[in-house]
Formats: C-alpha cells, sequence, structure tokens
C-alpha cells in the first residue's frame, strides 16, 4: 500500500504523460458505446477515466477502483465534474464489484501486482454481462531469459510479485482470450478476454463487439 500512495505523488504524475495511446487502444479494442458501463480495475491517478467518459457518454457509467488510498485521492479529485463517473477504494482480489453489472472493463498493469491474481480476476468477470470484454495490459514474465528472471526478482521486491501468469488465471476464466497484437513483447502482453456463457445458466450469449 505505501508503495502505490508514494508512487501516486511521484512517478505516476510523469506516467500519465505517456498513457494515452494505451488508453485509446483501450478504448477502442473495447468499442464502447454510448450508455454502456464500464469498470477500471486499479485505476490508479484516474488516467484512462477521460477517455472511458467520453466513450460512453452522459448516459454511461464508468466505476473506477485503486486499492491505493493517494491514488484514489487523485483519481476523485481529477474525476469529480462528471456526474457518471465513481471513484472506489477497494482491494479488487476480494471486493464483490455487482454481478454482471458492467458491459466492459478494462485493467492496464493492474492485475500481476495483486496478491491473489485468480481472485482478482474471478471477481472481473463476474461483474461482466453476458458477452462482457476485459481489456487487459499486464507485465507478463514466463519467459526463461536472463532478463525475464532478473525482472521476477525485481517485481517481486519492489510490488510483491507473485509469478503468476496473468494469461493463464484470464483462461481459466474467460472462454475467450483473445492477443491484440500479432506478437507479444517479452515482458507484457495484452489481451481482450470475452466472457462468452453467461455463468449462472452457462447459456451461449451474443459474441462481443471488436474494433475493426
Amino acid at each position: 500500500m505505501q508503495l502505490w500512495d508514494f508512487a501516486a505523488l511521484t512517478y505516476y504524475r510523469v506516467l500519465d504523460r505517456f498513457t494515452g495511446p494505451l488508453n485509446r487502444l483501450a478504448v477502442k479494442t473495447l468499442a464502447l458505446r454510448p450508455g454502456d458501463a464500464v469498470l477500471d480495475i486499479g485505476c490508479g491517478t484516474g488516467a484512462l477515466v477521460p477517455a472511458l467518459v467520453e466513450a460512453v457518454g452522459p448516459q454511461g457509467r464508468v466505476v473506477a477502483m485503486d486499492f491505493s488510498t493517494r491514488m484514489v485521492a487523485i483519481a476523485g479529485k481529477r474525476t469529480e465534474k462528471w456526474p457518471n463517473v465513481e471513484v472506489r477504494h477497494a482491494n479488487a482480489c476480494t471486493t464483490d464489484h455487482g454481478a454482471g453489472q458492467f458491459d466492459a472493463a478494462v485493467a492496464l498493469g493492474a492485475f500481476s501486482a495483486m496478491p491473489d491474481v485468480p481472485a482478482a480476476v474471478a471477481n472481473a468477470a463476474a461483474a461482466l454481462k453476458p458477452g462482457g470484454r476485459l481489456f487487459v495490459f499486464d507485465v507478463r514474465l514466463t519467459g526463461r531469459t536472463r532478463v525475464t528472471r532478473m525482472l521476477r526478482t525485481a517485481y517481486r521486491l519492489v510490488a510483491g510479485f507473485t509469478g503468476a501468469d496473468v494469461v493463464a488465471e484470464l483462461r481459466k476464466v474467460f472462454e475467450r482470450v483473445e492477443p491484440v497484437f500479432a506478437a507479444e513483447g517479452e515482458t507484457t502482453t495484452t489481451v481482450v478476454a470475452t466472457k462468452v456463457t453467461d455463468t449462472a445458466t452457462r447459456s451461449p450469449c451474443t459474441p462481443s463487439r471488436f474494433a475493426g
């Protein structure tokens, strides 16, 4: 917690200036429409929220959540002008976001830094409506190279990295997990996970919309 509170006041202010392309990619890939409800998991200082609000419009709904109190405070001030935005202080590993409440969700660099990745992924899936999509950009250090070994050690020391493979955990819960790019990076992954089946009834649902 202290690490992320410190980050909110330091490097996140710089990082926000460079997240524009990733934020636009998330919104485009999710094909958000006016009126959609979207969940921003691990929202940090709220850098993505303005793009989400623009995509879903005044009839839509944006819920942004983070475990860091300072991140949430900054995100709250940043988004207070929008009545359809709610910023929550919450733990994604233990929080019930509301069953089937969201058309889409996004997690940018969030899951891999959490102490219980399987639980956080399961909670995200439960929050989506049938046909809902989850855009994930995250660290993936599954390679056996010297670089990935060094990064795993550093990430564990700095952020408590558990070694969980985010993509593998997504595939345990979501029926469809697709890469956004033809080739993945050595240390990162960008995917869209789709909730194809209503887990309550196990019945097929309408396929998700993808940006062309």
